[in-house]
């Protein structure tokens, strides 16, 4: 800890610094040595992440953050676009893969599928019809109006004879189709950049 003031000149080039302390860590500044009332808005440097702190009381020794850096408190945690944290911040890496989703209320984690496994190529579920899927329809058949069969019927017929008699039977076209499933590709590569989780030291 340093007794130069900022109205003094300190260093072989006798330069003048705005801080009146510093401090080589949080907890050497916080214990506050040779800090007293008379040093209130006074500012200090703390040099293992060269941040400024003012002095706003000394019962207890109380610090607000003035810039440098030192404008998070500890625990705080931020995201950050670079592979490793910001001198000062500690990289969390027990999320890996992951999606990120906005709550109001508290926070946390779940899920069990992977971002770049959901996001990749892929296809839907196997899926296979049935008549109930079909949409309503209809097909078109012929009535048979020769006046040869003899009699007047409200009935429509299908005959390959003009005068055929006899009972009426119903029939069927012949059954198409294998009933098999189907799937459809899906392309879901999205855009996307990469983040780190860091925690301020």
């Amino acid at each position: 800890m340093s007794g130069t003031y900022h109205h003094e000149q300190t260093g072989p080039d006798q330069i003048h610094v705005p801080y009146a302390w510093t401090f080589a860590n949080q907890a050497a500044r916080e214990t506050g040595v040779g800090v007293d009332a008379s040093g209130i808005g006074k500012l200090a440097r703390q040099l293992d992440d060269n941040s400024l702190w003012m002095l706003v009381d000394t019962d207890p020794i109380t610090w607000k953050a003035a810039g440098g850096g030192g404008g998070f408190e500890p625990g705080t945690r931020m995201l950050f676009q670079q592979s490793t944290a910001p001198t000062g911040w500690t990289k969390d890496a027990s999320h890996n893969d992951k999606a990120l989703r906005v709550v109001s209320g508290a926070v946390g984690s779940g899920g069990s599928v992977g971002f770049s496994t959901l996001f990749g190529r892929t296809a839907t579920d196997a899926f296979t019809l049935t008549t109930a899927h079909i949409p309503s329809h209809q097909h078109a058949l012929w009535q048979i109006t020769d006046g040869d069969m003899g009699y007047t019927s409200s009935h429509w017929y299908i005959s390959y004879r003009s005068n055929a008699g006899g009972s009426i039977t119903p029939k069927l076209t012949d059954a198409t189709g294998s009933g098999g499933a189907h799937s459809h590709g899906l392309d879901m590569r999205v855009k996307y950049i990469d983040l780190i989780i860091a925690q301020k030291d």
